[in-house]
C-alpha cells in the first residue's frame, strides 16, 4: 500500500448516510442494468465504467450539485472520493464526462426503465405489502422565466399553470414504506387528474388522494381499485355562500389525510434536500431526466432507512 493509500484511509472521515448507502444499495443489480442498456464506443481511451458514473451522479442528486460542482466536491471530499472507491492519486471525471453519462440514461430511456426494474425488486425483497397507493401531484418552478413572446421563452416546454410557470410530476408512492412506485412527468398546464391513468401500475388495491381527483372514482373502481378522495365544498347558487362541509365530510377528510399525507415525504426531500424545487434544466426531455433521477435517489435513500428501522 502506497503512503498516501495509508493516509487516505486513516483520515477519510465517516460519513453516515453515504456508508449506509454503500452497504444497504445492490450495487451488483445497478450494475447489470447499465451494463445491458448503455453501450460504450469502442476505440480511444478506456471509458470510465458505468457503474463509477452511476455512483457519481447519485452524489449529484443527493446533494443538489451541478456537473461542475459535482467534479469540484469529489476531487475535494475525502468522504465522496471513499464513495467513489478513488484514492487521492485516482481520477475523477470532468462535468462534461457527467453531462454526456446523464445524456445517456436519457437517450436510452433508462432512468424510466430503473423505476419500474426498481419496483419488482423491492416487492421481491417485501418492501412493497401493496396496502394502499398515494397519488399526488408537485410543481416543478421552470430554470427560465416566462416571456409575453411565448417564442422568444428560453424554456418551450415549460408551462402556466395555477402553480406558475414550470412543470408538474405526478407520482404513486407505496402508503407502508413511502417508495414511489412510478411517476409522470408533464408541463404545469394539464389539471392533476389527467396523469391519473399513466401513473397507476395496475396491482393497486386502494387508493389515496386529495380533492383534485375527485371524479375518477369511477374509473377507479371499474379498475378493482378502491378509492379514498378527499371531499371538498361544492359551490352553492349564484349570491350564496358556499356552504361548508358536513361533519361526517370533514371526519372522512381527516382519516383520509391521515394516509395520504404520506406523499408529501418524497416531495419534501426533493425540495429540500436534494435543492430540486427549480428544474436544474429547461425541455420536458431533461426535466423529466432529472424527475427520474430524483425518484431513484430518493428510492435508494428510503431503502437504507427501511433496512436500518427493520434491522
Amino acid at each position: 500500500m502506497l503512503f498516501s493509500d495509508l493516509v487516505f484511509t486513516t483520515t477519510c472521515p465517516q460519513h453516515r448516510f453515504l456508508d449506509e448507502m454503500e452497504h444497504s444499495v445492490p450495487w451488483d443489480w445497478f450494475d447489470t442494468q447499465l451494463k445491458e442498456a448503455i453501450r460504450f464506443k469502442t476505440g480511444g481511451r478506456p471509458p470510465y465504467p458505468r457503474l463509477f458514473l452511476f455512483r457519481m451522479h447519485l452524489l449529484q442528486v443527493w446533494f443538489g450539485l451541478s456537473d461542475a460542482q459535482t467534479e469540484f466536491q469529489c476531487h475535494d471530499r475525502l468522504s465522496f472520493r471513499k464513495f467513489l472507491g478513488v484514492n487521492q492519486e485516482g481520477r475523477i471525471p470532468d462535468a462534461t464526462t457527467l453531462e454526456n453519462f446523464r445524456h445517456e440514461l436519457e437517450q436510452t430511456g433508462l432512468g424510466q426503465k430503473l423505476i419500474s426494474r426498481m419496483d419488482q425488486w423491492f416487492q421481491e425483497q417485501g418492501l412493497i405489502l401493496k396496502e394502499g397507493n398515494l397519488v399526488d401531484a408537485t410543481f416543478l418552478r421552470a430554470n427560465s422565466r416566462p416571456t409575453p413572446d411565448p417564442e422568444m421563452q428560453s424554456d418551450l416546454d415549460a408551462d402556466h399553470g395555477y402553480k406558475g410557470f414550470g412543470y408538474s410530476a405526478t407520482t404513486n408512492v407505496d402508503a407502508k414504506s413511502k417508495l414511489i412506485r412510478n411517476v409522470v412527468v408533464d408541463n404545469n398546464r394539464a389539471h392533476d387528474v389527467i396523469h391519473l391513468p399513466a401513473v397507476l401500475i395496475g396491482d393497486e388495491k386502494e387508493l389515496y388522494a386529495d380533492s383534485g381527483y375527485i371524479g375518477s372514482e369511477k374509473t377507479l373502481e371499474a379498475r378493482g381499485i378502491k378509492p379514498h378522495i378527499c371531499k371538498r365544498r361544492v359551490r352553492g347558487k349564484a349570491g350564496e355562500a358556499t356552504p361548508d362541509l358536513s361533519d361526517e365530510d370533514k371526519d372522512y377528510n381527516k382519516r383520509v389525510a391521515q394516509t395520504r399525507s404520506r406523499v408529501e415525504h418524497p416531495f419534501a426531500c426533493w425540495k429540500q434536500t436534494y435543492k430540486a424545487g427549480r428544474v436544474w434544466y429547461r425541455g420536458l426531455e431533461r426535466v423529466a431526466q432529472q424527475v427520474y433521477s430524483l425518484t431513484v435517489g430518493y428510492n435508494l435513500q428510503r431503502l437504507g432507512y427501511l433496512l436500518r428501522t427493520a434491522s
